[in-house]
Order: C-alpha cells, then sequence, then structure tokens
C-alpha cells in the first residue's frame, strides 16, 4: 500500500501493538501478536492517537479491502482506492465518528463499498464528458482511417490480469449495476455471510437475497454472451 508523503507518520504497519502510558511503561497488550488484540482495542487506542494501533488495523483488513476494490473497479484502481479507504477511516476514527454500532470490520467494509461505488460514478461521468475513444476510427472521405494514439486507458487493467479467465470475470462484473456488483462481490467474491453483507449495505436480509440471485442471474447471462468459448461444455 502506497502512502502518501504527508501520511508516512500515520499510517504504519507494525509486527506488534505497544500502547505507551504517559509514564512510558508499556501496556499488557506489549507482549501480543496482532492477531491478539480485538479489533475494538486498537480503535480505541487509535482514537487516542496511536498511530501503531492504526497500523496494525491496517495490516488486518488491507487485503480485504484491497480485494473489493480490485473487483469493484478493477486491480488498476485498487491501490489508489485502497489508501484511500483506510486516510477516510483514520479521519473518522481521529473525529470520533465511529461509535462501535457495528464492528470496525462492518464499518470499514462500508467505506469500502461507498467509496468504489463513487469511483465508478465518476469514472462514468467522466466517460459521457470525454465522449468516444481515442482508438474509434475517424470518418474521412476516403473511408474509416485509425487514430494515431491509442487510447491506454485500460491497459494498466489488462496488464495486470493474470489471466484470460480472470480477465473476463472483471469485464464481465463492470457490466452489471452498481448493487449487483456490490452483492456479488461481497458475497460470491469477497466471502461476506449474508448477515455482514446485509449490515454493511444498510438493506435488509431478503433485499440483499433477492439482490444476489438477480446479480448471480445477470452474471451468468452477460458471461455466455462476452465470453462463450471460456464456457466448459455441457453448461450453456
Amino acid at each position: 500500500m502506497h502512502i502518501r508523503e504527508a501520511d508516512n507518520e500515520t499510517i504504519k504497519h507494525p509486527q506488534v501493538f505497544v500502547e505507551k502510558n504517559g509514564g512510558g511503561e508499556q501496556s499488557s497488550a506489549e507482549a501480543s501478536t496482532e492477531q491478539d488484540v480485538d479489533d475494538s482495542v486498537l480503535v480505541k487506542a487509535a482514537q487516542q492517537g496511536e498511530a501503531e494501533a492504526f497500523g496494525v488495523l491496517v495490516d488486518r483488513y488491507h487485503r480485504q479491502i484491497y480485494g473489493l476494490a480490485a473487483r469493484m473497479c478493477g486491480p488498476a484502481e485498487a491501490d489508489d482506492i485502497t489508501q484511500d479507504v483506510f486516510l477516510k477511516a483514520l479521519d473518522a476514527l481521529r473525529r470520533f465518528q465511529f461509535h462501535g454500532e457495528a464492528g470496525f470490520r462492518t464499518w470499514l467494509y462500508r467505506i469500502g463499498v461507498n467509496t468504489a461505488i463513487n469511483e465508478l460514478r465518476q469514472r462514468k461521468r467522466s466517460r459521457q464528458i470525454m465522449g468516444p475513444s481515442l482508438d474509434e476510427p475517424v470518418l474521412t472521405d476516403d473511408g474509416p482511417v485509425q487514430r494515431q494514439l491509442s487510447d491506454i486507458t485500460e491497459e494498466p487493467y489488462r496488464l495486470t490480469a493474470q489471466n484470460e479467465l480472470q480477465q473476463a470475470v472483471n469485464e464481465v462484473l463492470e457490466m452489471l449495476t452498481e448493487k449487483q456488483r456490490t452483492a456479488l462481490v461481497m458475497i460470491d467474491l469477497q466471502g461476506l455471510t449474508y448477515e455482514d453483507a446485509a449490515e454493511v449495505l444498510n438493506c435488509p436480509l431478503g433485499t440483499l437475497k433477492s439482490r444476489l440471485v438477480r446479480a448471480r442471474e445477470a452474471f451468468a447471462e452477460k458471461f455466455r454472451e462476452h465470453e462463450p468459448q471460456l464456457i466448459p461444455d455441457g453448461t450453456t
């Protein structure tokens, strides 16, 4: 995770959480590993200004938030979105905007989902403003002529894809609606339970299940249309 220069002293990745008292003595959490310290303890320490505590939370949930960002917006944007999510979380903790109504993990996922959706909406607006891609042919009196400059917007994303199937899955995910993609990513790809996902999305459990059914149907249909050659024989 790349941290902006101004935040270098704020977000760290320690191996052990040590809470220091005013007299320089260390708390009973000194010998605890990251896994041994409960989220609520780390959150409380982070709200009190302990950078080490927030660093442990970053270590603990970085992979999950990165995975969410990559699935929602593509690998090319995942690093920036992940950093943005943790910076938003840190700012909210400093302002005591987290009150523990939900678990920290759920709260962090909620920030991640909202950040990813905002990125998708901004991307959609940018495409509408910028118009057609630069790699579309130009119509001339002699017929269509290929432009000299190619649109490289998607090249980093394509370079990141490790195999054809993974790339196809990501491309089909982009065809889904925001709600469908979010439900599918959180449950089928991130492995959240129905209950946790419903809490993150702040919607009834029944609504989430119905949304997921529609998302799976839409994904299967679009995948068959988009990449029929990747579907094993007998499943079409």
